[in-house]
């Protein structure tokens, strides 16, 4: 059995990963002050607020032409969804554009941690 990661919260690293999305941009912020040593918590803080930014930047650029709305709505949702069900599982799942630049911020140099084994 591999040791969990030491975390400056007492949240399962799940849970926090997963708050870190839950509560659009507040999560992230949230987690990435507290959170001091359990670096998959914040590699999810900070692609959460990067999400939530390149999401509202998307949003203001297209959002406006009839028909795109929805599917961006739709696209929105999805992703959410998605990477929320992946930080609970505590898989450091990158996401295009976004997860490079949070993997970056965060480990640096170092490789990233291995999901846990099931």
């Amino acid at each position: 059995m591999s040791e969990k990661p030491s975390q400056s919260t007492s949240v399962p690293q799940g849970v926090a990963s997963l708050i870190t999305y839950f509560v659009p941009l507040f999560g992230g912020l949230l987690f990435l002050f507290l959170e001091k040593e359990n670096k998959l918590v914040r590699f999810h803080a900070v692609q959460s607020i990067l999400l939530w930014i390149f999401f509202i930047i998307i949003s203001v650029v297209f959002g406006w032409i009839p028909g795109i709305n929805i599917i961006l709505g739709i696209f929105v949702i999805a992703v959410w969804l998605f990477i929320m069900y992946q930080a609970l599982l505590e898989r450091n799942f990158e996401l295009p554009i976004v997860g490079p630049i949070a993997r970056r911020q965060v480990f640096g140099g170092e490789e990233p941690p291995k999901p846990p084994e099931e």
